[in-house]
């Protein structure tokens, strides 16, 4: 993700309609809560923290984008995660879904430049809406080797009022999605072939704000809760019980500290019955920003995205293993294009032969299917299932602590 082309389409496309059963249930299920809470609470639980019980206190008004779902304390006591081993080998993958073939297929008939390198085979169908194409890529994703998908998580209507491209309209299919997304992973699990499913947090969506006051913890750790709280807990990828939230890079947050993620950490445990996340850090998070202090900063991962565009990272500070297959952005014909050119899977191929041999726990393969930046794995019309096959090969010997073959 070097940042959306603004070429990509506009649409005139509106509605929600793809979560409205989805929110009346929730909101059924909040309204019997809210009754029970206004009977049993005494006068004297008032606190000037609006999350200090976990209920649904009013929010400031900074936060009244903010829509969580139902699973989580106290609405939902029970969180049935199934963990991945503290010490386990696991392979991720980033996975865009803002895609609609409506809209882009409008936007192709005013200009003059495709905006996508290599196409999917069901480009014409395509849409976030739709949990038979989740289905069919997370099917994809575990015929790769690939144990957990990390969807580029957006945020909800009106946490970030500007248009995502090449997604329709704002950034509602962040949260349009999740419903179809999660259908998709109940019919996997319902054949016993299950795919987990973690949070990267697209950190655009924090407008530049300074994550060391009162005000930007609450909207981090919001987009953090909100999101989880949305998908069942079976779903969830955790290392060791500890679910897995993964960071973008911070070009838009003003300015962090340690406490940003204390605070997560102490507010996740709070919200889902006592579990703290396993959060992974892009480089950029390494060290406190703004603070006038240069102190290095703890959580569980470290990563350095641009593997796609650069190589594997070899510093041993980072935990995780980044691998991707190649990058271009010169069909948007701006000026100093970056193009890496696959060599026919060979510079994937060396990057998944480092991350074998480095000794990381997780391998994050970058990406399934961003497919404006060319760095997609997933099946295309130009690589059939090439990269899908090589991944496998190697995600099986990753996981198995096996050398290069």
């Amino acid at each position: 993700m070097t940042g959306q082309p603004s070429d990509y389409p506009s649409s005139s496309m509106s509605g929600r309609t793809g979560e409205r059963g989805w929110l009346g249930a929730r909101l059924w299920l909040l309204a019997v809560v809210a009754v029970g809470m206004l009977v049993l609470a005494p006068a004297s639980t008032a606190t000037a923290d609006p999350w200090a019980r976990g209920d649904d206190q009013p929010e400031p008004e900074y936060l009244a984008w903010s829509r969580p779902g139902p699973y989580r304390a106290p609405i939902n006591r029970a969180f049935p995660v199934r963990s991945f081993g503290a010490d386990q080998r696991v392979v991720a993958t980033y996975f865009f879904y803002w895609y609609d073939a409506a809209t882009y297929y409008e936007a192709q008939s005013r200009r003059t430049f495709d905006p996508y390198t290599f196409h999917p085979p069901d480009l014409d169908t395509i849409s976030f809406r739709d949990p038979n194409w989740y289905e069919k890529e997370f099917r994809d994703m575990l015929a790769a080797g690939i144990d957990v998908v990390l969807p580029d998580y957006w945020g909800e209507p009106g946490q970030y009022n500007r248009r995502v491209a090449p997604a329709p309209e704002l950034n509602y299919f962040a949260t349009e999605g999740l419903p179809p997304m999660v259908e998709a992973l109940d019919r996997l699990a319902a054949e016993g072939t299950p795919l987990r499913i973690g949070l990267f947090v697209d950190t655009t969506i924090m407008n530049d704000e300074d994550l060391t006051t009162e005000r930007g913890k609450q909207i981090f750790y919001a987009t953090i809760r909100n999101y989880y709280s949305k998908i069942p807990p079976e779903h969830w990828a955790a290392i060791g019980g500890r679910p897995l939230v993964w960071l973008y890079d911070a070009q838009r947050v003003y300015k962090f500290d340690q406490t940003t993620f204390d605070y997560v950490y102490e507010r996740f445990a709070r919200d889902f019955g006592g579990m703290s996340p396993f959060i992974v850090r892009e480089l950029q998070w390494e060290r406190a920003k703004n603070t006038g202090a240069d102190a290095l900063l703890q959580t569980e991962g470290l990563y350095a995205w641009g593997a796609a565009p650069f190589g594997f990272a070899d510093d041993p500070q980072f935990t995780i293993a980044q691998v991707g297959p190649g990058f271009s952005n010169r069909q948007f014909n701006r000026p100093d294009p970056i193009h890496t050119d696959r060599q026919g899977g060979r510079y994937y191929e060396d990057q998944l032969r480092k991350a074998l041999l480095s000794g990381r726990q997780i391998m994050a393969v970058e990406t399934w299917n961003e497919l404006g930046e060319a760095s997609g794995i997933l099946e295309t019309v130009e690589f059939g299932r090439q990269y899908i096959d090589l991944t496998r090969r190697y995600a099986d010997r990753f996981k198995a602590g096996l050398p290069p073959p």
